[in-house]
């Protein structure tokens, strides 16, 4: 999520982003690999209590590997909603991330 500066639909995400839910794959150490989210049609997750009030973008990103075996191979897809946070706490979300730079082509995960 990346809050923003004023509002969720000006803003164009450029500023800092941090994550607040994640479904990985599962693997035996590198001889198979599981994906959860296969034919998974919707997610359920909370929003931390501790996230600021205010109007934010939230990210929702999947990386295909498929053919990640190669610099360059993942393919990421992603969409953006715009939220408005109410009843919040005052917690600062961390880490923070820039988008684009969150990730290199040769991080593990990326690269397989």
């Amino acid at each position: 999520m990346s809050k923003a500066p004023s509002t969720a639909a000006s803003y164009d995400g450029s500023g800092k982003w941090f994550k607040i839910y994640q479904i990985s794959a599962v693997t035996d150490g590198g001889s198979t690999i599981m994906f959860p989210t296969d034919n998974l049609a919707t997610v359920t997750f909370k929003i931390p209590a501790s996230t600021p009030n205010g109007q934010y973008l939230l990210r929702i990103e999947h990386i295909a590997l498929h053919v990640a075996s190669s610099t360059g191979g993942a393919q990421f897809y992603i969409a953006c909603a715009q939220i408005n946070v109410t009843g919040g706490g005052n917690g600062n979300p961390s880490p923070l991330v820039s988008i684009p730079g969150v990730y290199a082509a040769t991080d593990p995960g990326i690269l397989i």
